[in-house]
């Protein structure tokens, strides 16, 4: 499987559940238009339990990046030049 998304803060996501032969399935939808997208595409489905997974692995990992982002922010302010000032 090879899944390729970028979401921003004009991504309209969309969620759905539903019962198949098989069991529970819940999808999630965006509205994102890419050149060269095929109709179908924008969509992520499986079980419930791992639409939990993944949602908790994509929380874990936003944290991260603001973290990440925080400390950078942080280092650059730190290690600035002091132009024309004494100590």
């Amino acid at each position: 499987m090879n899944i390729k998304l970028h979401l921003t803060n004009d991504t309209q996501l969309h969620a759905y559940g539903f019962v198949t032969p098989s069991g529970p399935f819940a999808e999630v939808h965006w509205d994102l238009p890419l050149p060269g997208s095929h109709l179908g595409e924008g969509t992520l489905g499986g079980t419930p339990a791992m639409m939990r997974h993944l949602a908790e692995l994509a929380v874990q990992a936003a944290i991260q990046a603001e973290e990440e982002a925080c400390w950078h922010a942080h280092q650059a302010a730190t290690t600035a030049p002091t132009h024309g000032r004494v100590a």
